[in-house]
């Protein structure tokens, strides 16, 4: 009976096509140049669906969100280049005070000023409707 319960209720959410949801496109600007590799949420039913895109070279995304209104988030760190994390637990130690601060000063910074990665303070909201033209989104690094 539970099974059925799950499947009746993954069968009236729905998916592709025929869940409602509108394509949204665009393009992100960080300083006025479009920036790679940011991720844009769409934040709509009051939280109760996320539309995730990733911008490409040229600042572009593409991705389906909910009608009406939704607060948008967008964030980016600069991940530094190097060796992947260790996966040997014998190499996961905390390390001394000199590691732990170069650890610091290497860790990743955001690219985007953080309040654009909290959709309920970035100040984004965006009308949702069919047939929106591409959008432009304008961030800044601080």
């Amino acid at each position: 009976m539970r099974s059925l319960y799950i499947a009746l209720l993954v069968f009236s959410v729905g998916c592709g096509p025929a869940d409602n949801l509108v394509s949204v496109t665009g393009t992100v600007l960080n300083d006025d140049k479009p920036i790679q590799g940011a991720t844009v949420a769409f934040v709509g039913n009051n939280g109760g669906t996320y539309g995730t895109g990733i911008t490409d070279s040229a600042g572009k995304f593409s991705l389906r969100a909910a009608p009406g209104q939704n607060k948008v988030a967008i964030a980016k760190d600069d991940v530094p280049s190097g060796p992947p994390p260790s996966n040997n637990p014998e190499d996961q130690t905390m390390g001394t005070p000199e590691q732990v601060a170069k650890a610091m000063k290497s860790a990743p910074k955001p690219l985007i000023a953080a309040k654009f990665g909290n959709p309920d303070k970035s100040g984004i909201v965006i009308d949702v409707k069919p047939g929106m033209t591409p959008m432009e989104l304008r961030v800044s690094s601080k």
